[in-house]
């Protein structure tokens, strides 16, 4: 559905019982002969997909654009760190056969083998990007993949399958099947699944997580994250403003590495006014226009429970300093737009706080001193990502050793990866509430 108005783009029906099993089927018979073959073979595939999918690089931006409702500058960013995941899964080197250790008595080898058949379950706000953490790395290492995208954004990994035919991969390595819920419980009930990837929703996350460990399967699970910003006073100002409200904003706030509290350390509070003043100034519409620079939301329910969310805040005392909820937009009359919001007087026992909002609002706090901060940050029950920004390597250094979150960041406005740590190849460093499994 396009975002901006509602319109139909594609109808993908569920996969049914038969064709789920049909897809592990397959991807089982092909999974002893992709294995077989000499890994610097599959290497070889995994350039070749490189090349299909950039003679494909337009139709992957018009879908993210159209279907997903980014603008065209989130839409490019995620096409390239998707790409760099990939190129990065082919670099991967020995450490994918396995170790050596000599001593005077012994010699230790370890051998790594491929599990078998892999299931990937992605969100729909990052369709190309989430799919190549972990799947180049599985193929790469013997295992053939299914990949259940979600059913909100289907078309990209329709493409992605014609780019794994493109390339010359063997029937069954990469096999995609449609659906929801139904769809996800149907494969991981096959007995050759061995192992599943899911990245999304909490409450999602916590059903694939019992199922998988119910039925033996090796899972690991990313879901909710409440990401806080700590904003030191010595900080640089200009471009601690601009790095919030970009990540706070930036795909609507529908990514789980959004930065969406801010706590305020001391006199940086100060900045509150002109931090409104950066937020105010995007350009909120559809995302074909080049001049766009914050798209709609991915569907009306969405938009509907975070204006609940809003409201409920303010009914609990919160102050909406800057309010999106009017939001429209000429010629998109039915849009799911929401403008950039930021609300103060947050309280730690609110709804606002305590649950993933998935939206373009940032809560803002002041605290007295970093300690204060931190502890903040290690309350709460999520532990995704959090960042620090300051002109001090002693606070720098303090926040890192101090805080409990997986993935830190000093001046980062949105933690990622960098192309030589692709997700899928190292293991995941988020923790408490926001990762489940191993």
């Amino acid at each position: 559905m396009l975002q901006a108005t509602q319109n139909f783009l594609t109808r993908v029906p569920d996969s049914t019982l038969p064709e789920v099993q049909q897809a592990v089927a397959a991807a089982s018979q092909a999974q002893p002969a992709w294995a077989a073959i000499p890994s610097h073979q599959r290497r070889a595939k995994l350039f070749d997909l490189v090349n299909a999918i950039q003679h494909n690089r337009s139709k992957i931006l018009t879908c993210l654009v159209t279907e997903v409702g980014k603008t065209m500058q989130d839409a490019e960013s995620e096409y390239d760190r998707g790409i760099d995941s990939l190129l990065a899964a082919t670099g991967t080197g020995h450490e994918v056969r396995g170790n050596y250790w000599s001593s005077h008595s012994n010699d230790t080898w370890t051998v790594h083998e491929p599990l078998g058949v892999c299931v990937s379950v992605t969100p729909f706000n990052f369709p190309f990007l989430i799919p190549l953490w972990s799947i180049p790395i599985a193929v790469l290492t013997g295992n053939t993949v299914i990949l259940k995208p979600s059913e909100k954004t289907p078309s990209t990994s329709m493409i992605l399958a014609e780019c794994f035919l493109n390339a010359g991969f063997p029937p069954g390595v990469f096999n995609v099947i449609h659906g929801g819920a139904n769809a996800v419980a149907a494969l991981l009930s096959q007995p050759p699944v061995m192992a599943i990837h899911y990245v999304g929703s909490e409450i999602g996350g916590e059903r694939v997580y019992e199922h998988a460990k119910a039925n033996r399967k090796r899972v690991q699970v990313e879901c909710g994250g409440k990401n806080h910003a700590v904003v030191m006073p010595d900080a640089s100002k200009t471009a601690t403003l601009y790095a919030l409200a970009g990540s706070a904003f930036g795909t609507a706030g529908q990514r789980c590495m959004a930065s969406s509290v801010v706590l305020f350390v001391g006199p940086s509070i100060e900045w509150l006014p002109e931090l409104v003043e950066v937020a105010s100034s995007l350009v909120v519409g559809c995302g074909i226009d080049p001049s766009v620079t914050m798209g709609p939301l991915i569907t009306r329910a969405s938009k509907d429970r975070v204006v609940a969310m809003i409201n409920e805040a303010e009914q609990d005392g919160a102050h909406v300093l800057l309010d999106g909820r009017n939001c429209s937009v000429d010629g998109y009359p039915n849009g799911n737009f929401l403008g950039p919001t930021i609300i103060t007087r947050v309280e730690p026992f609110m709804q606002c706080y305590q649950e993933e909002i998935f939206g373009p609002v940032l809560l803002c706090v002041q605290v007295a001193t970093l300690h204060d901060a931190i502890e903040w940050v290690n309350d709460n029950r999520y532990g995704n990502g959090c960042t620090l920004f300051t002109s001090s390597p002693s606070s720098a250094k303090t926040f890192q050793d101090q805080v409990n979150v997986g993935q830190i960041g000093i001046n980062v406005p949105v933690l990622a990866n960098a192309i030589e740590a692709p997700s899928g190849s190292i293991p995941r460093t988020t923790n408490k509430d926001s990762f489940l499994g191993g």
